[in-house]
């Protein structure tokens, strides 16, 4: 990488060498503390009042300062974290938190390695974070380059590319950023990457300055005769995209898993062998008639159907070789992202609703499962829904990926599920016991298509009846009945990013 500091080298070398402990470092009377883990950056904190997480969290508009000093005292007397003590009080979800510790962790260090701090001390040792940052090196060194956007300077018919062999996927890429990586993946110039993914010359210039302050791409020289391959159109939807998707795909370092996925946190438990029952009761069907686009529904509300979702994905893509992607098609109450306990955004109605970036700039990965998140609630869910965009989305990820999953509301009272389910190969459709009410399964039957049902999926079932127990979540629909936090109700304050200053 291009950058080179003091302060910086000093957090490389811990993060190179792996080390457990406490980084202090120092100018005059100002401290930044610098937690590890095993090389990764757990949480920073200072004595700077505007980098404290209460801070944050009031600029954000999560907090009000008169929920500092009650949150500070339960914090105190429960002997926990701040940011913990604020997410048991439902001023935000654990993923929401985990996005602002990450940011203040990032800020700090930045503002560090900008004013010239130097090595205080370091202390091995181990503290343990409610939520962790999981910061590396690279994910400042981008920040670092985003902070100071200078367009790239050279001229439009000059040819660059990615260099080659560097894993790019350990931090957060802007789907505007990824959409410029991937045609950096073979050589092109300004002018036909403006012309394949419809972003300004403006933007496209200071994306392709933070690329090269990074020292991530090569100028070559020569203006190609022409492009090898269509980048848009509809050839893109009956071929593989040649997208380095293990490469560049976001991997999220700072989930904050739910405690219901069982597949990850309890991996030999009952609950999870049914998991891996299903998968194989899945496959079977396919040798026969193969779905590779399966909708995930349920008669009404509160089923479990996103939580069937998302432990059957997770459990698809612990399969070496077959490439698993889940996408939250619920616009109405998305729960998704609580399970995997990530940001909404960005997601689907970002890619409905934005221009000509393709689906891989809203995609991001947890291990080996690739997921595309709702992006947030939309007015007009049907609308988007019936675009001739989410089609062709369907039509993109066919072509990359072996199984796709599209959680989808349920089938009562409203319409949207029956969009998705007509873009789908096969319906799973999950039915509670003791709470699915008759009468929402004979609608859902009446209205669905009978040649796409794979089957049943029986949910919170006692093991003395059918020898499998699941115990979902509870699913309450639309934003009137979710379970929103308080701080939802707030107006909030988004940072910015150098594209949209």
């Amino acid at each position: 990488m291009v950058i080179q500091n003091t302060s910086l080298d000093e957090i490389r070398g811990l993060q190179e060498n792996g080390e457990s402990g406490v980084l202090v470092l120092a100018k005059l009377d100002q401290r930044v503390s610098v937690f590890y883990r095993e090389g990764l950056i757990q949480g920073a904190s200072s004595n700077l009042d505007a980098h404290r997480i209460g801070a944050y969290l009031i600029r954000e508009g999560f907090l009000t300062e008169s929920d500092i000093a009650k949150i500070s005292t339960e914090a105190k007397r429960d002997k926990i974290l701040f940011g913990e003590a604020a997410v048991r009080r439902r001023f935000l979800a654990p993923s929401e938190l985990s996005e602002v510790v990450r940011r203040q962790a990032v800020e700090l260090l930045q503002h560090a390695i900008k004013n010239g701090f130097i090595r205080d001390s370091f202390t091995r040792g181990l503290k343990s974070f409610y939520s962790p940052a999981n910061v590396n090196v690279a994910h400042i060194l981008l920040e670092l380059s985003r902070s100071n956007p200078k367009p790239f300077e050279a001229s439009s018919g000059t040819v660059f590319a990615l260099k080659k062999g560097e894993d790019l996927s350990g931090v957060p890429w802007f789907p505007k950023e990824l959409s410029v990586l991937g045609e950096l993946n073979s050589s092109t110039t300004v002018a036909a990457t403006m012309e394949s993914t419809g972003i300004e010359e403006r933007d496209l210039r200071l994306i392709l300055g933070v690329f090269d302050r990074l020292g991530i791409i090569e100028q070559i020289g020569e203006t190609p005769a022409a492009r090898s391959e269509n980048t848009s159109g509809s050839t893109a939807l009956i071929k593989k995209s040649n997208f380095p998707f293990e490469r560049l795909v976001p991997i999220v370092t700072n989930a904050v898993l739910g405690e219901k996925l069982e597949v990850l946190n309890n991996p030999s438990s009952f609950i999870s062998e049914q998991f891996r029952t299903l998968k194989v009761r899945i496959s079977q069907d396919d040798h026969e008639n193969p779905v590779k686009v399966m909708t995930i529904s349920s008669p009404d509300q509160q089923d479990g159907k996103s939580l069937i979702s998302s432990n059957l994905a997770l459990t698809l893509s612990l399969e070496p070789g077959r490439r698993t992607i889940i996408v939250d098609c619920d616009l109405r109450n998305p729960t998704l992202y609580k399970y995997l306990g990530v940001s909404q955004e960005p997601g689907l109605i970002q890619h409905l609703s934005n221009g000509r970036l393709s689906p891989y700039c809203y995609t991001r990965r947890l291990g080996n499962l690739f997921f595309m998140t709702s992006g947030g609630i939309s007015e007009n869910p049907i609308e988007l829904l019936s675009l001739r965009k989410m089609k062709e989305l369907i039509n993109h990820l066919r072509a990359d990926f072996d199984t796709i999953i599209l959680d989808a509301p349920p089938f009562s009272p409203i319409a949207d599920a029956r969009i998705i389910a007509g873009l789908s190969d096969g319906l799973i459709m999950v039915i509670r016991r003791g709470k699915t009410s008759n009468r929402s399964i004979d609608a859902a039957f009446k209205t669905m298509d009978p040649n796409k049902l794979i089957g049943v999926v029986f949910n919170d079932v006692k093991p003395m009846l059918f020898n499998t127990y699941f115990k979902s979540g509870y699913y309450r629909y639309g934003s009137n009945n979710g379970y929103l936090y308080a701080g939802n109700a707030r107006s909030r304050t988004r940072p910015k990013n150098y594209l949209e200053s």
